[in-house]
C-alpha cells in the first residue's frame, strides 16, 4: 500500500493505518532519535520519543501533506528528542556554582541570579554572527561538530576553533562583568 494511500486512511481515523506506518517508519524515527540523542539517551527514551512522534502524527495527519510524510516524522522526531536533551541535560554555565554572599535574602539571590542570566546572554550577544551561531548551534541545540561543519558548509576543524575562540572571548568578557 503507498504512503499516500496509508496517509489518506489515517486522515480518515483509521487506526489500522497508523499501525501499518509505524511498521515501515520506526526503525527510521528510532534512527532519528538516536543521533539526536547520542549517548545521552536510553533505550526507553528511543521508544517513548518514537511512540510520542507517532502519537503527534495521529493527531495531526491533517496537516501532513502526500509526500512529506518522512519529513513531517524526522521533523517531529529531531524536535522531541532535543527538548528531552534540553529538559535532561545540565546547563553549559551552572549559575548555581557562582557564590552568592551569606545572608543574602531570597530576592536579592534571585536578583543576583538574573542579572548573571543577562551577563551570559549579553557576553554570547557580543559574539560575531557567525561564531553565536556555531555557539548556539553546539550548546543549546546539541549538534556535534560535524552536522554543523556539514550544514554550515565550513571544515569541522574551524567549527572546533571557533567554538575554543568563542569560549575564550565569554569567559573574558564574563569575568569582566561578574567578577567580585
Amino acid at each position: 500500500m503507498t504512503e499516500t494511500h496509508l496517509l489518506a486512511r489515517l486522515q480518515a481515523g483509521d487506526e489500522a493505518a497508523l499501525t501499518e506506518l509505524t511498521d515501515r517508519y520506526e526503525p527510521y524515527v528510532c534512527a532519528v532519535i538516536r543521533t539526536i540523542l547520542g549517548d545521552h539517551g536510553t533505550p526507553a527514551d528511543v521508544e517513548e520519543l518514537a511512540n510520542d512522534t507517532f502519537y503527534a502524527l495521529w493527531h495531526h495527519a491533517g496537516a501532513v501533506r502526500p509526500g512529506k510524510l518522512k519529513a513531517y516524522l524526522a521533523a517531529t522526531a529531531r524536535n522531541k528528542a532535543k527538548s528531552l536533551l534540553r529538559r535532561c541535560k545540565e546547563p553549559v554555565m551552572d549559575l548555581d556554582t557562582i557564590q552568592i554572599p551569606d545572608g543574602a535574602d531570597p530576592l536579592e539571590e534571585q536578583a543576583i541570579r538574573q542579572e548573571l542570566a543577562a551577563a551570559v546572554q549579553r557576553a554570547v550577544d557580543s559574539l560575531r554572527r557567525k561564531d553565536r551561531e556555531i555557539f548556539l548551534r553546539y550548546y543549546f541545540y546539541y549538534q556535534d561538530t560535524e552536522t554543523i561543519a556539514r550544514e554550515m558548509g565550513i571544515p569541522a576543524a574551524t567549527v572546533r576553533s571557533r567554538l575554543r575562540r568563542g569560549r575564550e572571548q565569554l569567559k573574558k568578557k564574563l569575568s569582566k562583568e561578574v567578577a567580585p
